[in-house]
């Protein structure tokens, strides 16, 4: 038994070690193989054949240098390849070199052919890496020039920095070597077979090149303001919207999430707010104007190569109307010249939970604290029949259950995200597919979104003058929004039980709780489609025209349905909307790249676009139907029920014909023209075209010779800009008089449903915009500093007349806005040499935001003389910023019942019976009288605080040791307030639940140095003081990543492993469950506490590339 035990393990040994060598030894087994050849006086190609056929090995030569007929002998046995090939060419001027399995045949030096006869190819292996690090660099383009500088062949280096190409003439070809940010490498080959290259940083191109709208540039040569987050910073977001990777990243680009319900919209600012209306910025994909959101929320971020920002109006005024809010540029992957194609694949599993948990009573908590309001109640209010009840008869108001509705309503939120790749191309194709699926569900019951993305992008040159191409983006998203939220488990009564002694949903309170509304179905599925198609001509060296056609399709089908047993009527309710949007984009433009004398330099653009853009919706509900649980369309609901229908369609263009020119002269000095004039549907006919200018200039002084000896000094330019851009947000069809059909005693009938204004003009923004970018110390500190202005004029507003005649809304241009901010980038490479890596950025962005002007009419003045449009908790309040928060001002808490009757009487006094209300009471806030004339109403409000944070920014680190790195990304804010309405919770006499916030501080008669006011039973709604306002400070460790490279599996493949945590942590005074979420309001910004707090992530992933 023992022997037979000694021969398996034996075996399991040896088999072991045959597999080891199978994967480690391949290279050295196979040309260890044993070869027997024995010809004599046979042409060489029979035993080039015959060594193919016995090991596998590519012979690789020219017929017109190799003499295959030649005669040959050669007799060996059980040889190795290197032994045979000696051989075998002993007695000829062939020699041999083997690289992996090919075997290229040359003639030696000294029997080298004429240079009149053709060379023999010959193969050259190498590697490329990087100067500071000593690091191999993948996806290198390597290529072979003859003296002409015409590219015979190409290829892109492999995971591990190393290329093998074919030389046709390898003592005349080149061998050149670039990649962006690095200095291009030309070399002669000079018939070497090895050549090693070593790339050093570009500085004279500072690191990258830049998409500026209809063409691109190099930072160097850039005179606007311009924002650009590259692949290398993309690709360790952990994010499923693309609009969410430039959170942090971009100085004066705020970005906030409104909730972290899967599919929420992100809102992003550039500059500040200039528009009552959308601030939203203009999207650009690969060229196209995005109209439609929901386009940008089917594109996957594991497609886009960079995003850059167009802040001025130097670099966005070639958007003219519309680039006012700023205009991101969004470029995707695309094919690149590769003799293999690359395969890439990417998939993470995230687990989502919520950034900061808040604490709901329990059902004793929450009965032992009413009770305590009660006996409080009584007090002041003796014949307070619900507090009496509560004190008194307790079994009769309160339940015994004991139900924390937010764990019921809770679910495992996970999230799935893979992506998946191909690319690569000839000299003259480049192709580009992709495929992208995401799978996330919310932390809430019936929440969830599934997304499905394809891209294919094609790019072949027909002629050498003529070009063609397409880019097609496909996207699938069903999405699905629970009925219920946090914020409705907080208000709900934890006494109550989930259901009743039947088995049903408990209705007791008349309405259904939390877990019922999760059957609430409100599902939407998008359906969109983005392709472009495009031809470029080279009319003459240096002169390109170029047209393309493109198109956007957005299908949307939204469904509703509550099931009957929601309601006391068991009456089910159901909805279908369903819109399709459709637009074209017809551009044609014509380029002209010229370099006079090496001094003059001209890059200009001059071109014409043509947008059209449809839209139609129906909707449609109904109720009763046959069943709760099979519901597949509205035709299910009784026919005579069906209670509402609507529809319309509607259609706008847009035409502009734009130029630019770039000129730069010496390399130092460098000037900026840019033009766009605008037509658009949107505007009557008296102000229906827009004409939108810009400036630049910029002085590269480290290029002057007094800067020759200024060692420390790279590169260093000021730059200056000024222009004008608009906004077109004003809505359809606002310039006319619309009219309605309907019914009226069941006889139809036609009715003015808007007034219209011919006279509307464009919203305008004046831009100026002066900086400095640097780079120091041998390129290890980089940065840029710029200050702005924004003056944005004729904002629309819609004014509301008095006049009871018009009866409506009438847009009108009343105001005007002032930006004012400075911004900061720095970046240093701190260690950089072979093992280590460490850099670090920081953005800091300051922005001040003040309405300067509001037309007086349909305004009135605050207490403090402060002219004020709108009555909500956010106004337009002149020399204010936008959006300022509209409320009461507090003076303390009311300590005693002495107090109260001062108050009253002084109300008395001035002819009114009550100062605040007949339920004034000790405990209750004191208002501050504002207008004086006794009495707190609506007259008393003022401006109680700014939703703008005084200034923030990020800060973004990399470190790598090896084969490991860690990024992490930093967000911070100073300054800016949000209501939090736990501090507004009252006790109305229906009761409703209460979270544990600020209940250990709320006054009472042993409590009278509270922070917050008392609760009483059947409290009416607590008014709006700068008390409910609380700071939105904070530092976010936003995203922290930690990868490893696993060992090579081969030398064509690399692989990666990583773990990401996303709101790791957040420093805050703010009290709510997330400073960072708010309901979001396009005018205004963030302003309230959401009912679905953003998410804290844990994932973990895997990416190799092939």
């Amino acid at each position: 038994m023992k022997r037979r035990s000694m021969i398996q393990l034996v075996r399991h040994v040896m088999a072991k070690a045959v597999l080891i060598l199978g994967f480690i030894g391949i290279p050295f087994i196979l040309q260890a193989q044993t070869v027997t050849l024995n010809y004599q006086n046979k042409p060489l190609e029979i035993a080039l054949k015959s060594i193919t056929d016995q090991t596998g090995y590519k012979f690789v030569y020219s017929n017109s240098v190799i003499d295959t007929k030649q005669v040959v002998s050669v007799n060996v046995s059980s040889s190795n390849i290197n032994t045979l090939l000696n051989e075998l060419f002993k007695n000829t001027p062939i020699v041999y070199r083997i690289v992996n399995k090919q075997i290229a045949l040359s003639l030696s030096r000294e029997n080298s052919t004429p240079p009149q006869q053709k060379e023999s190819p010959l193969l050259i292996t190498g590697k490329v890496t990087e100067a500071d690090t000593g690091s191999a660099m993948d996806f290198v383009t390597v290529y072979v020039s003859d003296q002409n500088d015409n590219i015979i062949s190409s290829t892109a280096t492999n995971a591990n920095g190393e290329f093998t190409i074919t030389s046709n003439s390898p003592h005349s070809d080149r061998l050149g070597v670039r990649f962006v940010g690095y200095e291009p490498q030309l070399i002669d080959v000079k018939g070497r077979n090895t050549i090693n290259v070593v790339l050093q940083t570009d500085i004279k191109t500072i690191d990258e090149v830049v998409v500026i709208g209809y063409g691109t540039t190099s930072a160097k040569d850039l005179t606007g303001a311009v924002s650009t987050v590259g692949k290398r910073q993309l690709e360790n977001l952990n994010a499923t919207n693309v609009s969410s990777l430039l959170q942090n990243l971009a100085s004066g680009v705020q970005v906030s999430q409104s909730t972290g319900r899967p599919g929420e919209r992100v809102n992003i600012r550039v500059r500040g707010a200039t528009s009552f209306g959308s601030n939203d910025p203009l999207y650009i994909v690969d060229g196209v104007p995005i109209e439609s959101y929901s386009l940008i929320e089917s594109l996957s971020p594991g497609d886009i190569q960079s995003m850059d920002v167009l802040k001025d109006a130097s670099a966005a005024a070639i958007y003219g109307s519309r680039a006012a809010n700023g205009v991101i540029i969004i470029t995707t992957t695309k094919g690149v010249i590769s003799e293999k194609p690359t395969i890439s694949f990417n998939y993470n599993s995230t687990i989502d939970t919520e950034i900061r948990n808040f604490r709901i009573l329990t059902g004793d908590e929450w009965r032992n604290t009413l009770t305590g309001f009660a006996r409080q109640t009584l007090v002041y209010d003796p014949s307070n029949k619900e507090a009496d009840e509560i004190v008194n008869t307790p079994g009769q108001i309160f339940g015994d259950a004991d139900t924390n509705w937010f764990d019921e309503i809770k679910q495992p939120a996970w999230r799935h995200n893979a992506d998946f790749s191909i690319r690569g191309g000839s000299k003259t194709n480049k192709y580009m597919i992709s495929l992208a699926v995401l799978d996330q569900t919310g932390m809430v019951r019936g929440d969830d979104l599934t997304r499905y993305t394809g891209r294919v992008s094609l790019d072949t040159d027909i002629l050498p003058v003529l070009r063609f191409g397409i880019n097609t983006n496909l996207g699938y998203m069903q999405r699905n929004v629970s009925g219920t939220s946090m914020f409705t488990s907080q208000g709900f009564r934890p006494d109550l039980p989930v259901y009743d002694e039947n088995g049903n949903y408990d209705m007791s309170t008349g309405a259904a709780n939390p877990v019922a509304n999760t059957h609430i179905k409100n599902r939407t599925d998008t359906y969109n489609f983005l392709g472009t198609i495009y031809g470029e001509l080279d009319i003459i060296p240096d002169l390109t025209f170029r047209s393309s056609l493109s198109g956007t399709v957005y299908s949307g089908t939204k469904e509703g349905f509550s099931p009957s047993f929601l309601y006391r009527n068991k009456r089910a309710r159901g909805s279908e909307y369903h819109s399709n949007n459709f637009s074209t984009v017809f551009d044609n433009t014509l380029s002209y790249k010229k370099k006079f004398a090496d001094i003059h330099s001209i890059d200009a653009v001059v071109g014409v676009s043509f947008e059209n853009y449809e839209s139609k919706s129906t909707y449609i509900s109904g109720d009763t139907y046959p069943d709760d649980y099979i519901y597949n369309n509205i035709g299910s609901a009784t026919s005579t029920t069906v209670d509402s229908e609507s529809g319309y369609k509607s259609s706008k263009g847009l035409f502009a014909s734009f130029g630019r020119i770039n000129y730069r002269l010496k390399d130092r000095y460098l000037f900026t023209v840019t033009t766009r004039y605008d037509g658009s549907s949107l505007f009557g006919a008296n102000n229906r075209y827009g004409f939108f200018p810009s400036g630049a200039i910029a002085w590269r002084i480290s290029e002057e010779p007094f800067m020759e000896n200024v060692e420390f000094v790279n590169d260093l330019k000021i730059r200056m800009s000024a222009g004008v851009t608009g906004v077109t947000n004003i809505g359809l069809y606002r310039n006319l008089d619309l009219y309605s059909a309907g019914s009226y005693n069941d006889l139809p009938m036609i009715y003015h449903s808007q007034s219209g204004n011919k006279d509307i003009k464009w919203e305008q923004t004046t831009q100026r915009d002066i900086g400095v970018d640097f780079v120091l110390f041998d390129s290890r500190l980089r940065g840029s500093v710029s200050g702005y202005i924004k003056d944005s004029k004729d904002l629309i507003w819609n004014f509301n007349y008095s006049n009871s005649s018009k009866g409506y809304t009438v847009p009108r241009n009343i105001a005007s806005v002032k930006n004012r901010g400075v911004e900061l980038n720095l970046t240093s490479y701190i260690i950089q040499n072979k093992d280590w890596q460490f850099d670090v950025t920081l953005n800091v962005t300051r922005n001040v935001n003040k309405i300067t002007k509001l037309v007086p009419e349909g305004a009135y003045t605050d207490p403090n003389g402060v002219l004020i449009h709108g009555s909500g908790q956010q106004v337009l309040a002149l020399d204010k910023p936008m959006g300022a928060f509209f409320g009461y001002e507090y003076n303390g808490i009311i300590q005693t019942q002495k107090r109260v009757d001062e108050l009253n009487a002084l109300a008395k006094s001035k002819g009114f019976s009550y100062y605040d209300g007949n339920m004034l009471r000790p405990g209750h806030l004191e208002i501050k009288d504002l207008n004086g004339d006794g009495r707190i109403d609506s007259n008393d409000r003022t401006v109680i605080g700014d939703p703008n944070p005084r200034f923030y920014g990020g800060l973004t680190t990399n470190l790598a040791y090896k084969s490991f790195s860690l990024f992490a990304n930093f967000g911070f804010q100073s300054g800016g307030k949000k209501i939090y309405g736990q501090t507004l919770q009252n006790v109305p006499a229906q009761l409703t639940g209460l979270i544990d916030y600020g209940l250990n501080d709320r006054w009472n008669d042993n409590h009278k140095d509270a922070k917050y006011p008392a609760l009483y039973i059947g409290d009416g709604v607590p008014k709006m003081t700068s008390l409910s306002l609380h700071s939105t400070t904070h530092l976010r460790l936003q995203e922290l990543r930690i990868a490893y490279r696993l060992p090579e599996f081969n030398k064509y493949m690399n692989a990666q492993i990583y773990v990401s945590g996303t709101n790791l942590f957040t420093i805050s005074p703010y009290p709510g469950t997330d400073p960072a979420t708010a309901n979001y309001q396009s005018s205004y910004g963030g302003n309230y506490e959401t009912s679905y707090p953003g998410i804290r992530s844990f994932s973990f992933g895997l990416k190799f590339n092939l």
